[in-house]
């Protein structure tokens, strides 16, 4: 059976979206009493990256994402008119700064019930998540940002409309989406992380950034909050990945896995995921040190957390090196 894929060389970050699944019980429910077109909402960022509500505010390989059909996806874009030198990546910003935020599920039945003049506080659906991005970067986008659905995105006057950035996708495509997926790892590990955070702050703490505030502002619960991280198997997800993903740190398994016929191709799109990567966590570092010495606290959180972002980063500068190995190879 034929399956499409999006074709990530046509995308810009900040594009939309939106997807249905006629053969998901639950999409078809979302669809149904929202009278929407689909039924989820993301953000893409770059590479194969987008990030969305599920559960938790997280991000997602779009890699991953297979279609029996185009017309089960939808791509919007902000029109020109519409943008600011700011506005995309300000949306992008808040985005990622509310990853982690957990998911409502009483909103979602509101929302399905046509019930939108109340909310949970702090917490995402997959709609809201997109409204408020472009929201906080002074862009409207719906009426009511806080409980809009699928379809009030999709009729937005505020994006313009493409189906047509899919291709067919290969076998390499289908393996790849159907091998192991590390954010599924961090979505249960966070998921435990702030389920057990509970009994320090009765469940307000509602994302890494308010975790990170929260011991600065609360010395005393130092020691808790890292035995809770270590606990959680927040700090392990590193080495899984690398355990069961080794394509991404050996020349000669890339390019088996991939094909070598398409090899090329996947280690310039890998390389641009990566790039992003490094640059994104060596922030991460930058903003966690320029906490730790305003504090004038060896907070012990600060520096387990500072050197879990370092370690990213060193792992994306050996995957970096996999892909510019495969990408001279293939051109020797």
């Amino acid at each position: 059976m034929v399956k499409y894929i999006y074709d990530m060389t046509k995308l810009l970050p900040g594009d939309i979206i939106l997807t249905r699944d006629p053969n998901n019980q639950l999409s078809r429910r979302v669809m149904e009493s929202t009278n929407s077109d689909y039924s989820h909402a993301m953000i893409y960022v770059c590479g194969s990256s987008c990030i969305g509500a599920e559960k938790r505010v997280q991000a997602r390989n779009l890699a991953r994402f297979l279609f029996d059909e185009p017309k089960n996806t939808c791509l919007l874009r902000v029109k020109k008119d519409y943008q600011t030198p700011v506005t995309i990546d300000a949306a992008i910003y808040y985005a990622r700064r509310v990853v982690g935020n957990p998911y409502s599920l009483a909103d979602a039945l509101r929302l399905e019930l046509g019930r939108t003049e109340n909310y949970t506080f702090d917490t995402q659906i997959c709609t809201r998540l997109v409204a408020k991005a472009f929201e906080f970067s002074g862009l409207k986008i719906v009426e009511n940002a806080e409980m809009c659905t699928p379809q009030e995105i999709l009729e937005s006057s505020c994006f313009d409309k493409y189906r047509d950035f899919l291709r067919v996708a290969n076998d390499f495509d289908i393996r790849f989406a159907e091998s192991y997926d590390v954010t599924e790892d961090m979505r249960k590990t966070t998921e435990t992380l702030f389920d057990s955070l509970e009994t320090i702050n009765e469940g307000k703490i509602r994302s890494m950034q308010s975790l990170t505030d929260y011991v600065i502002e609360h010395p005393k619960v130092d020691t808790t909050v890292c035995k809770l991280v270590q606990q959680s198997g927040y700090l392990n997800v590193l080495e899984i990945e690398e355990k069961k993903n080794t394509y991404n740190y050996d020349k000669n398994v890339f390019i088996d896995f991939y094909g070598e016929d398409n090899a090329y191709e996947a280690a310039i799109s890998a390389l641009e995921e990566n790039l992003e990567g490094i640059y994104r966590y060596e922030q991460e570092c930058k903003d966690l040190t320029m906490k730790f010495f305003a504090s004038g606290r060896k907070l012990r959180y600060l520096i387990m957390m500072i050197g879990l972002y370092k370690r990213i980063v060193e792992q994306h500068q050996r995957r970096i090196r996999v892909c510019y190995e495969v990408m001279y190879d293939s051109h020797s």
